[in-house]
């Protein structure tokens, strides 16, 4: 009797052990962090989505008040899926009458024409990633 409550316990134990271990795993991620800038100066308020080329989830980074960023692939999980992606990034526009960025200053001066950021395509590796960029204007 002893020994079949003893095999019972550890099926038990060894079934719920094994169980435990087969939830959804995360896709692998490279960590991605940086700074965007434009001639040289940081752009602040600017979001960068990094946009998976092969498909899946996207990540999104937003730039601090120094330009810089950390790229996350869910709330509080930071990274990106590896390979290659494209880059969009927007810069959010300032209230009415707010001194908030409305275009990156180049020069001390903001450009009348388009803005593109380089590089467009990047791509992501396992561990930390540092990758810069900057905005251009575009010709």
């Amino acid at each position: 009797m002893k020994s079949k409550l003893a095999f019972t316990l550890l099926a038990v134990a060894l079934t719920g052990f094994t169980v435990t271990g087969c939830g959804p795993s995360q896709p692998e991620l490279g960590q991605i962090e940086g700074i965007l800038t434009i001639d040289g100066e940081p752009v602040k308020n600017g979001s960068i989505e990094f946009i998976p080329i092969g498909g899946g989830r996207p990540s999104l980074a937003l730039t601090n008040a120094e330009g810089k960023y950390e790229a996350f692939y869910l709330p509080n999980v930071p990274g990106a899926l590896t390979g290659k992606h494209r880059i969009r990034f927007e810069i959010a526009k300032g209230k009415p009458g707010d001194p908030g960025l409305v275009r990156p200053k180049k020069n001390g001066k903001r450009p009348q024409g388009e803005v593109k950021l380089e590089p467009s395509e990047i791509e992501v590796v396992s561990g930390e990633n540092e990758i810069n960029f900057q905005l251009v204007e575009a010709s």
